[in-house]
């Protein structure tokens, strides 16, 4: 079965009840969905980039939902500041590893959690206070991610002549760039009744939603790249993990968040 069937076949089957989720969980429950989406998020991300000893960096990063969950922002970026202390302490307890390979391994691993508790960690709890702030700013979100990477696959394919950063994601073009800006900014357009925001800043916010989405693509390929992988997992057949499905959140999340909030919703 070819990669395009497989993406249609999952989407068809799996879309309907993601975006039936994200309407109507009510936000406790919506919170639970998003710790399983950042166990999985997380526990593909340790086991892409080879660190040993996956369960504590693991157990580690979830931790740092707690303090955001409570909304005690000092106390998460206190957890930021222990984290690696913690790790470190840990480590050298527990005197793992050969002494000539702990210091790469403490450092790689270090970075891990870091990254992790803001990459993967914190743009999950902005989709959560999209639904704190307005019942459908999180299925906003979702279709116009969806209608951007639709949109900058097939304008990319059809039109695709120009690298957009062909070291790192060789298929990327700026023809799929503007139609991934374009397909997001339809969604926050129509969308512009829910969400209060006038036509002029619909544009504007949809326009740079694709763009972002795009970046947190590319961060992402980076992480994939550095690693030797095509994917974060095979979880999802024909999309790859669920890392692979949630990094468009990465820088999107936060930025509709803010922006949503700032027209007073």
């Amino acid at each position: 079965m070819g990669e395009l069937k497989k993406r249609v076949i999952t989407g068809i089957l799996l879309a309907p009840l993601t975006a039936f989720l994200f309407y109507i969980l009510p936000s406790e429950w919506f919170f639970a969905l998003l710790t399983i989406v950042a166990v999985f998020a997380v526990f593909e991300y340790i086991t892409m980039v080879k660190i040993p000893g996956k369960y504590l960096p693991l157990f580690i990063i979830i931790v740092s939902l707690v303090p955001l969950y409570y909304k005690c922002y000092q106390a998460y970026l206190m957890w930021l500041i222990a984290s690696p202390l913690i790790y470190l302490f840990a480590e050298f307890a527990a005197n793992r590893g050969k002494k000539e390979d702990i210091n790469k391994k403490i450092i790689k691993t270090v970075a891990v959690i870091l990254i992790g508790e803001a990459f993967i960690i914190l743009p999950l709890f902005y989709v959560y206070l999209l639904k704190e702030l307005n019942n459908y700013l999180p299925l906003i979100l979702l279709f116009a991610i969806w209608s951007s990477d639709t949109c900058a696959y097939f304008t990319g394919k059809t039109f695709g002549k120009t690298p957009l950063v062909p070291q790192i994601s060789p298929k990327k073009t700026f023809e799929g760039l503007i139609g991934a800006m374009f397909g997001s900014m339809i969604i926050i357009v129509l969308t512009s009744r829910l969400s209060g925001l006038s036509l002029t800043k619909s544009i504007i916010i949809g326009l740079l939603t694709g763009v972002l989405g795009q970046l947190g693509d590319i961060f992402e390929s980076i992480g994939k790249r550095v690693s030797g992988v095509k994917d974060s997992s095979s979880l999802i057949p024909g999309h790859g993990g669920i890392l692979d499905r949630m990094d468009s959140f990465i820088f999107t999340a936060p930025f509709l968040y803010n922006m949503y909030r700032l027209t007073g919703m």
